[in-house]
This record gives C-alpha cells, sequence and structure tokens, in this order.
C-alpha cells in the first residue's frame, strides 16, 4: 500500500534535513572545504598527435573534487594509460574513496585511443605497451596455444614512444595547466602492467609511485624481466611505491591462464623481493575469487591504500564519532566484586 501523502513528505523532509546538515558534524575530508563539488570534475577530452605514432591519442583529465574551491592546493597525479577502459571505473572508485577518506584527493590524466573509435583503437594498445624485442605472444606450448587463438601480425613496439608521450610531452605541457604536486602514480593493467612494469625499470624514477594489475609479463620474449635485469646489473637500489594484484582466477581462465598472469606477477613479485632493494616499498596480493576483469576494483582500491598509505593514516573517520569516555579516576569502584 502507497505511503500517505503526509507520511512521504515527512520522510522527505527529514532526508532532506540530514542532508542539509551532514557536513556540520560528518568527517568526510569534502566536507571542510567549502565550495568543494561532491565528485570529480571529467573535463572534455582532446586528442594528440605525437610524431612518434601514425594515430592519435586522446586525453582526459579528471580534476579533484576540491580543485576549484582550493587554488592554491596541488596534488597527486594519477596515469591511465589504458583510459577508453578504465577512466571511468578509476574516477568512480576514487569518488567513493575519497568520501569514505580512504584515498587523497589526486588529479587523473587517462590516456588512449579516442573512444569513439571503438576498440579497433583500443587494439592499438598492444603497440603502445610493448617493449622492444621479439613477437608478442608467451614462450612454449602455452605460447603455440595463444597463437592459434590470437594471432597477431607483426607490429612495432612502442612501449618507449608511448612512455616519452606521457612522461616527455604531456607531463609538463599539463603541469603548465593543471596544479600537480611533482608526485605521480602509474596503474597499468593486464598489457597495461606490462608497459608499467617496464617502465619501472626502463624509466626509473619517472613514476615514484605503481599500481600493476595482472601484468602480461610473459610477452615479448619477457622484455620487462629483461629490463629489470639490465636494471640491476648496475643499480643496488630502486625508489618506488609499488603494488602488485592479480586474481586468483586468472590461473583456470584458459586464454589468461596460458599468458601467465599469475605467474608474472609472482615472478615479479620474488624478484623484486630478492632484490631487496632498500628504497623499494612493494606490497603483492592474490584476490581470492577474482578473475581478469572483476578483480580490478580490488587491485585499485588496495594499490591506493598501499601507495598513500601514510597520507591516508592521517585521515580521520569519515562517520561521526562519540566523545572518548572520560578518564576512570584512581581508586573509582570497578562494579565488580
Amino acid at each position: 500500500m502507497p505511503l500517505p501523502l503526509l507520511c512521504r513528505l515527512w520522510i522527505a523532509a527529514l532526508l532532506w534535513l540530514a542532508g542539509a546538515c551532514a557536513p556540520a558534524w560528518a568527517n568526510p575530508q569534502l566536507a571542510t572545504v567549502p565550495g568543494a563539488r561532491a565528485n570529480m570534475d571529467v573535463l572534455q577530452p582532446f586528442n594528440v598527435q605525437s610524431k612518434d605514432f601514425t594515430y592519435p591519442h586522446q586525453v582526459t583529465v579528471a580534476l579533484p573534487a576540491s580543485y576549484a574551491a582550493q587554488p592554491e592546493r596541488r596534488y597527486p597525479v594519477l596515469w591511465v594509460p589504458d583510459a577508453p577502459l578504465l577512466m571511468r571505473t578509476v574516477v568512480g572508485l576514487l569518488d567513493v574513496l575519497v568520501i569514505g577518506n580512504l584515498a587523497p584527493e589526486m588529479i587523473v590524466e587517462g590516456v588512449g585511443s579516442p573512444a569513439e573509435e571503438g576498440l579497433a583503437g583500443v587494439g592499438r594498445r598492444v603497440m603502445d605497451f610493448s617493449p622492444p624485442g621479439p613477437g608478442y605472444a608467451p614462450p612454449g606450448l602455452a605460447g603455440e596455444r595463444w597463437t592459434a587463438l590470437a594471432p597477431l601480425p607483426t607490429f612495432p613496439h612502442k612501449a618507449d614512444a608511448f612512455l616519452g608521450l606521457l612522461v616527455d610531452d604531456l607531463r609538463p605541457r599539463l603541469a603548465a595547466q593543471y596544479r600537480f604536486s611533482g608526485e605521480h602514480a602509474l596503474l597499468g593493467h593486464s598489457a597495461g602492467g606490462m608497459l608499467a612494469a617496464y617502465s619501472l625499470f626502463a624509466r626509473p624514477g619517472a613514476f615514484q609511485k605503481m599500481i600493476i594489475g595482472s601484468p602480461y609479463l610473459e610477452g615479448v620474449a619477457g622484455a620487462a624481466f629483461k629490463a629489470e635485469a639490465r636494471y640491476a646489473a648496475s643499480h643496488d637500489d630502486l625508489a618506488a611505491t609499488v603494488f602488485l594484484g592479480v586474481g586468483e582466477r586468472e590461473a583456470t581462465e584458459y586464454f589468461v591462464a596460458i599468458s601467465g598472469n599469475l605467474e608474472s606477477t609472482a615472478r615479479l613479485s620474488r624478484t623484486l623481493t630478492a632484490r631487496h632493494y632498500r628504497s623499494l616499498a612493494l606490497d603483492t596480493r592474490v584476490f581470492a575469487g577474482k578473475d581478469h576483469y572483476t578483480v580490478l576494483p580490488d587491485i585499485l582500491i588496495s594499490g591506493i591504500a598501499h601507495l598513500w598509505r601514510d597520507e591516508i593514516a592521517k585521515l580521520p573517520s569519515s562517520w561521526p564519532t562519540r566523545e572518548p569516555a572520560p578518564p576512570r579516576r584512581a581508586g573509582a569502584a570497578t562494579g565488580k566484586p
């Protein structure tokens, strides 16, 4: 039976009052910033044409909810190379995490193929994310089965050029327009995880923080591992904060299983642990019951929690908290016999 009109109006008034009064007693970090938005401001995408590519890349900038209200504040930057696939998920999850005081505010820079080009444009990511080296399929029997299912023509491996686009071209251009703090993080998932892992050693220091999810590192004859070996031959330290994550069910999804993403994650984690780089803060997680797609939110949430753990620890609870109980007076009765 429908609620009487008066009752519905009363409930609506209570809900409106609760929302109107929330900033006075709630603790979300945005509630302390007069004029802050409720969510991030996703700007109109624009295309760029690098001299190193024959096709354009689209850039999408998402500004923090407090950006316009705090004109003196600078923000860390999270770079998302798989923008057509990941940008909306990243921004949506960040909105929730920031409201819950589970992440600091940050600028998100999404880069990838223009969305209107569909999955045909997205397919160019294998070129953008592939380090120099032979082929693309994993080695051995797995590679034979992989190639039978997904044969690929020979294509240029453009990871170095793509990293140049991010770091040498877009970063200074966007830093002149937006208030970057100077701290940069990179998110790479799947083939993007290959790019992220490769960049950790090929462009050390370009990104101080990194989230590497379900990385495909068996491809290109293990180019990411070879880059790590070259780096280790001349370096005894690696200053970075890195989160590695993968889904448990990636061991049983046939194509992902023969791609070796689970083994790649374990091998990279083991290698970095064995190197014992003193300035490397590494965390690795295998998420139970998650596959290659459903693991992404877990990787992002846990990755942000690891990368910005010190900043998050300084944030209070987002919920109203009661006053602490007064200290018990010495000699006061406990009520126990």
